[in-house]
C-alpha cells in the first residue's frame, strides 16, 4: 500500500510539474537574424530585436536600409506580430505569424499590405554572437 501511495505521489508531482512546464510562456526577448522570402520572389536577411512589453513584445526588423516596427503577443505556440513600415507612399501594415520551435526558432508566415501572398520568414536566436 506504501508503494501505491508513492507512485501516486510522484505521479501527481510530475503531472502538475508539466502542466505549469505548458503553461509558463518562453521569454522571447533577444537579437535574431532573420531570413526570408520577399514579396518579389527573392530572398532577404536581416536582424530583428524581440523586446518583451508587459504581456506583449515590441519587435523591429532591419533589412538592407529599411526598418520595419511591430508589436506581438504570444499564444500557446505561436507568437502573432502586426508591423509597418514607412513607404514613399506613407505607412504600410502587414502582419507575421510565428510557430515558436523548441530550440527557439520562430518560423513564420507573413503577408505584405498588398496581400498580393504569403511569404516565409525564419527567426533564427543570436547567442553571444553566434547563431544557434
Amino acid at each position: 500500500m506504501m508503494r501505491l501511495a508513492v507512485a501516486l505521489v510522484c505521479f501527481v508531482t510530475l503531472f502538475t510539474s508539466s502542466a505549469y512546464a505548458e503553461k509558463a510562456e518562453r521569454d522571447l526577448s533577444g537579437r535574431y537574424q532573420c531570413v526570408g522570402t520577399s514579396d518579389q520572389g527573392g530572398k532577404y536577411t536581416g536582424e530583428v530585436v524581440i523586446k518583451k512589453v508587459n504581456q506583449g513584445y515590441k519587435i523591429d526588423w532591419i533589412v538592407g536600409k529599411t526598418k520595419y516596427s511591430g508589436i506581438g503577443f504570444v499564444d500557446e505556440d505561436r507568437f502573432s506580430v502586426a508591423w509597418t513600415v514607412q513607404t514613399p507612399n506613407g505607412v504600410a501594415i502587414g502582419v507575421v505569424s510565428y510557430k515558436i520551435k523548441e530550440n527557439g526558432t520562430l518560423q513564420g508566415k507573413w503577408t505584405d499590405p498588398s496581400l498580393r501572398g504569403i511569404y516565409d520568414e525564419t527567426l533564427v536566436p543570436v547567442f553571444e554572437n553566434q547563431l544557434i
